[in-house]
């Protein structure tokens, strides 16, 4: 076991070397400082809520994580079939197996990574710009969806940070699956970004509930989790029970990701 999170931490390593990852963290670094500083652009075009903390988690900063996601971590089993090394994995000290459970383990880490450093960026960001009344009651969006519970700025910040955990740990598990089921990165990146995008269609537009609502964007929307119509318990409650509907989903993806080791 002590072999294999090595070889995850080298894993993780690798992923956050990409230069996908830095450009596009730089690229949301820009934007929003760019929204910080202009309140003429805030007022434009994003006064959906009245926290810019939380509005930039709820509508731009998942749309970036999913965007440094799919690039850097399509070609994590892909990438070695292009190169024709995936057999190398078998002479290695933990084996075929190990070396996929480690690049799970390593890719799982880097989601979590990357999501705490945006989150990171955009409060420190607001922060100097004066833009973190985090004791901000934080009633509806957009005037008309009324949220209920009502929350702090902090609360729902904590919460928001959590729901992404959560889509971030099972987008990367679905991309990981397709990386290992095909033979070349434009292939997963091309897969994986429809799937993201149907998903965002059927969540977005008038669809049956229960598309809108069995839905990754659910975890990429988290005020949606207020919103819900088909489970319509608390936040937390709703969160716990939407992650534990794409269990089964994920179970399998994980299976077939370490079986491709065997």
């Amino acid at each position: 076991m002590k072999a294999i999170l090595k070889t995850a931490r080298f894993e993780l390593e690798n992923l956050l070397g990409k230069k996908a990852t830095w450009i596009l963290t730089g690229v949301y670094t820009l934007f929003v400082f760019a929204v910080c500083f202009s309140e003429d652009l805030r007022q434009s075009y994003f006064s959906v809520m009245e926290s810019v903390p939380i509005m930039l988690n709820n509508f731009v900063l998942p749309i970036v994580l999913i965007s440094i996601l799919v690039g850097v971590i399509s070609p994590v089993f892909a990438g070695d079939k292009e190169q024709k090394i995936e057999q190398i994995p078998a002479a290695c000290l933990i084996g075929s197996k190990g070396r996929s459970i480690a690049k799970l383990i390593g890719a799982i880490m880097f989601s979590l990574a990357i999501t705490l450093l945006l989150e990171a960026i955009t409060l420190v960001l607001c922060r100097c710009f004066g833009l973190c009344d985090m004791e901000l009651l934080i009633r509806d969006v957009g005037g008309d969806v009324k949220l209920n519970p009502i929350w702090t700025a902090w609360q729902h910040f904590g919460f928001s940070a959590m729901t992404l955990f959560v889509g971030c740990i099972i987008l990367t598990i679905i991309i990981l699956f397709i990386s290992c089921s095909v033979q070349n990165t434009l292939s997963v990146i091309s897969i994986s970004g429809i799937t993201v995008l149907l998903e965002f269609v059927f969540h977005s537009f008038s669809f049956p509930t229960v598309m809108q609502e069995y839905n990754i964007w659910v975890f990429f929307r988290p005020y949606y989790l207020f919103v819900t119509e088909i489970i319509t318990f608390s936040p937390f409650v709703n969160l716990l029970l939407y992650a534990l509907c794409f269990l089964p989903i994920c179970l399998l993806a994980v299976m077939r990701i370490i079986k491709k080791g065997n």
